[in-house]
């Protein structure tokens, strides 16, 4: 029996049920990819937007999610203990701080899976620099954070099959000279899947790209890599909302057009449902200033 995808009903009085795939005898061929800027611990933050207040809330939508592999973006020091209790049943993956790398040299992101379902084959990062090896910051961005790209293959334990997978987070900065630095880190991660996935391989990459592919968003170019060398689970799935990722703890940013900022893309795999997973009904109206993206693949 094949995957069929239900499509979203949207009822007087209910809210909109989220993607159902029926699987089947093959559930073991579905992939579940999630994207999520879990949003930094800051005193800014206060009363349900707060880190401690949020964090129930968040175990309530992987709980209600499920997803197999996410890439996470924004965990900083002081947050990860809290963040892998959110996640028992995962293994995670990040950059390590040693006497050569300081933690906001590892860019604050994470790789989880589901460790029941997968086993790490290989794996691996690199700054988003013209020194990717080296820690390093992007080019000539205004923004002087580091920025990296964590990478894994990953086999399933029951099939055998295997997949790559990678999550980043681009510079935020919004001159025209930090549009060009994000194409020039979507370009180095393209070529470095292609490089590390070779031609046939499944492989994912998730991230907060801090651009959107909307016309009337200046930074729409920083994606164009992405478009010419993989495809976007958003744009392709055949069952797709398209609501916005970026919700500012629903604060209007001028600055910030075509709000769908966390992005993901593949190749050699199937989209069957994109989903950006905005419902209120975790006990805060905003898990995160952005919402998580998941989309299910059939592999």
């Amino acid at each position: 029996m094949k995957h069929r995808i239900l499509p979203f009903i949207v009822l007087p009085g209910l809210l909109t049920l989220p993607c159902v795939v029926s699987a089947g005898g093959s559930a073991d061929k579905t992939l579940k990819v999630m994207s999520f800027n879990i949003r930094f611990d800051t005193p800014l933050d206060s009363c349900e937007q707060a880190w401690s207040a949020r964090q129930k809330p968040i175990r309530a939508m992987l709980d209600d999610a499920r997803p197999d592999v996410i890439g996470m973006q924004e965990p900083r020091l002081n947050m990860l203990e809290a963040t892998y209790a959110l996640l028992p049943e995962y293994t995670h993956f990040k950059i390590e701080a040693r006497d050569s790398i300081t933690d906001p040299m590892t860019g604050n992101i994470l790789i989880f899976y589901r460790t029941d379902r997968f086993e790490a084959v290989d794996s691996g990062y690199f700054w988003l620099s013209a020194t990717p090896k080296h820690p390093s910051r992007p080019w000539d961005s205004t923004d002087t954070h580091y920025r990296c790209a964590l990478w894994m293959l990953l086999r399933d334990r029951s099939t055998g099959s295997s997949f790559y997978f990678c999550t980043t987070h681009f510079p935020y900065k919004k001159a025209p000279v930090d549009t060009e630095v994000r194409a020039r880190c979507a370009a180095l991660i393209v070529e470095r899947m292609k490089e590390i996935a070779g031609g046939t391989a499944p492989g994912f990459v998730t991230g907060d790209m801090n651009a959107s592919d909307a016309p009337e968003d200046p930074r729409h170019a920083s994606l164009d890599p992405f478009f010419k060398g993989m495809k976007s689970a958003r744009h392709e799935a055949p069952i797709s909302n398209s609501r916005s990722s970026f919700n500012g703890f629903g604060r209007k940013f001028k600055n910030i057009r075509g709000k769908n900022l966390d992005h993901i893309f593949y190749l050699n795999a199937t989209p069957l449902c994109f989903e950006t997973l905005d419902s209120p009904n975790y006990g805060v109206k905003y898990i995160s200033d952005h919402y998580p993206i998941l989309c299910h693949f059939e592999l």
